[in-house]
């Protein structure tokens, strides 16, 4: 008589686990990197602590290379004075960065500014970028809750 022999389905079933969590991150992730640029509002508004401006458009495409994760800011002619403002870029409500307030443009990339206004490019970091990638935060970087904080210098 011949005995059966039952084979073991777990390594099957470990495979299929895997296979399945690898395609469900390679679905992630293509989703993000082919998720297009956040056209925002870009509305001007005063506040307690200085004028907040919000991004017109946010570009986060760390993967491209270095200079690709930034926003754009519609900025009334006021602001041109770099002796008497300061600025600072806040993303998500909750994180800020120095922000650079030059070169002024009228045009950049598909954005060209409104009279009295100029366009303001300003950067988020390559690796800080990859940095809200790998903590699972990166959405919060796309969203379009970019704001340019400009407060007046105190006089020395």
């Amino acid at each position: 008589m011949l005995s059966i022999v039952r084979r073991s389905r777990r390594p099957l079933d470990t495979a299929a686990a895997s296979a399945g969590v690898a395609l469900l991150v390679c679905g992630t992730v293509a989703w993000v990197v082919n998720r297009a640029p956040t056209g925002c509002g870009g509305e001007a508004q005063a506040t307690d602590n200085g004028h907040e401006i919000h991004a017109t458009k946010v570009i986060v495409e760390p993967w491209l290379g270095k200079h690709r994760v930034y926003g754009i800011f519609m900025v009334p002619d006021m602001y041109m004075d770099n002796s008497k403002y300061t600025a600072a870029l806040n993303v998500a409500g909750r994180y800020r960065f120095p922000a650079a307030v030059w070169p002024r443009r009228q045009f950049i990339d598909d954005v060209a500014a409104a009279p009295g206004h100029y366009l303001l490019r300003s950067y988020v970091s390559t690796r800080t970028a990859l940095w809200f990638l790998m903590t699972g935060r990166f959405g919060e970087l796309q969203s379009c809750d970019w704001t340019l904080v400009f407060a007046e210098r105190s006089p020395s």
